[in-house]
């Protein structure tokens, strides 16, 4: 059950805190002022952490950590840091492969992995330990097929076993040829952190502990196997309501890999560090994770590896349910930004950690960034067919094993469809016959289209395809059935 925050935000005061940066200065200030419509005691917040030359030069905390309990935010507070946890994940699968000591079976990023992951049996595609990290290997997210088979994340638990038995073991496709194209998808990473169990005999959250948490003196920070672990000092997740008020809002995955990071932004800089002082890793490690690949976009492992208004830039975010994450570094010019939320922010592109982060920068970098770039914007809609009924039925995935409803609304005007757990969803004629699209599907996969396939004139199943612009859904089959 949701706990709503119901206190009138009305004459709201900015938080006092002790902060190792104490003393205020013209350019702090303006740091503040970006996170200011945050930073009282009636709202959830963030924490911020920026390093520039090797030490860190400002950290502050901005609203509250527990509403309940009127604990505010601070440098050191705890913040479950969602995809952030990606490129542990790979340094961890880097180690294993730079310092064979640490595995009981040697293994290279061009290692397949059916090697080690019998449940991928049904993809009869070659794809390797790289081509996962790279995003590239083809797999489908395990988010996006949650959701299509009638999870709803954050309200229904998603464990490690919904993932491998049902999301990877009843997998017969893929979405494209592995190295052929990037979508990035939460399962590579899932995948990876098995790999890790049966290389090395200690599960992804034991590895990190001993391996890299530890050494950088990360003391705050642990990866969590499931949703209701402990975690002293963490914030808790909020959203906003549609009353104006806070509910609190929290992952629930008992799975590691592609999220459960718990971390602060003091312990991100100690990480940060070391890119340049190499303690963890080593060189080989650190320069493979900060390189791309073929087709894999701007994607090394575990980073985005960028170039964007003349800077080098690798980062990378994280969203889940009431908590966002970021982490950038300009290597060139020795600035690194952490930032760590618990409130889950707007969509607009204004409020996006992407936004936020790269407005502290400019502060220090004195420079300016392009806007955030959007997504693309619904293809239009065409003539309603003249025979709806030929579209209805029922529709069966055995990759999902799960089956929709296709029928007339109310008025008889339009197809809806109707899955477990989720509302009606209206299925919009598009120009090209026999194609229709679905919009707010889901919140991984907000645009679908659906094309009908024919035998003989009659409909006999039908494809799902992502059109959002992230290519994380690709020719998905349904077949009608009785």
């Amino acid at each position: 059950m949701s706990i709503v925050e119901k206190r009138k935000i009305s004459k709201t005061k900015p938080l006092k805190q002790k902060s190792p940066v104490k003393r205020k200065t013209p350019l702090s200030t303006k740091i503040d002022r970006i996170f200011a419509q945050w930073d009282n005691q009636n709202s959830p917040g963030m924490a911020l952490a920026v390093r520039q030359n090797g030490k860190i030069v400002y950290r502050h905390g901005y609203g509250m950590a527990d509403l309940d309990h009127r604990i505010q935010n601070a440098p050191d507070t705890v913040f479950h840091a969602a995809s952030l946890t990606k490129q542990f994940t790979a340094m961890a699968i880097m180690m294993l492969i730079t310092n064979p000591g640490l595995a009981t079976t040697p293994i290279s990023l061009n290692t397949d992995v059916h090697t080690l992951i019998p449940e991928l049996g049904g993809i009869g595609n070659p794809i390797t330990i790289g081509q996962m990290l790279h995003h590239i290997s083809g797999i489908r997210d395990q988010w996006v097929l949650a959701t299509m088979a009638g999870w709803r994340l954050s309200d229904d638990v998603v464990t490690r076993d919904d993932v491998m038995n049902r999301f990877v073991g009843l997998s017969k496709s893929l979405n494209f040829d592995p190295g052929t194209q990037y979508s990035y998808s939460n399962t590579n990473y899932t995948l990876a952190a098995q790999i890790v169990k049966k290389v090395s005999g200690l599960s992804l959250s034991a590895f990190c502990q001993q391996h890299i948490f530890l050494p950088l003196n990360m003391t705050k920070t642990r990866i969590i196997q499931t949703h209701g672990e402990i975690v002293k000092d963490r914030a808790y997740g909020y959203r906003s309501t549609p009353a104006g008020g806070w509910e609190v809002r929290m992952p629930n995955y008992d799975l590691t890999g592609p999220t459960n990071l718990q971390t602060t932004v003091e312990d991100l800089m100690r990480w940060d560090a070391n890119f340049d002082t190499m303690t963890v890793g080593g060189a080989a490690a650190l320069t493979a994770m900060q390189t791309k690949a073929p087709n894999s976009q701007d994607y090394g492992l575990g980073l985005f590896i960028e170039y964007e208004d003349g800077f080098n830039i690798v980062e990378h975010n994280g969203r889940d349910a009431g908590y966002r994450s970021h982490l950038i570094r300009f290597p060139d010019q020795k600035l690194s930004i952490a930032l760590l939320c618990n409130v889950a922010l707007p969509d607009d592109a204004a409020h996006q950690t992407w936004t936020l982060v790269r407005n502290v920068a400019a502060l220090y970098l004195n420079a300016s960034f392009s806007p955030m770039p959007t997504g693309p914007a619904p293809p239009a809609a065409g003539p309603a067919p003249p025979n709806l009924g030929q579209f209805l039925g029922r529709f069966y995935s055995d990759e999902l094993d799960v089956t929709y409803t296709l029928g007339l609304n109310t008025n008889g005007s339009s197809i809806a469809a109707t899955r477990d757990k989720y509302a009606t969803t209206t299925l919009t004629p598009l120009s090209q016959a026999d194609t229709f699209m679905m919009q707010n599907f889901s919140v991984v996969l907000p645009l679908v289209k659906v094309t009908f396939q024919r035998n003989g004139g009659q409909i006999t199943g039908l494809t799902m395809d992502d059109i959002s612009g992230g290519n994380r859904l690709s020719n998905f089959q349904f077949s009608k059935v009785p």
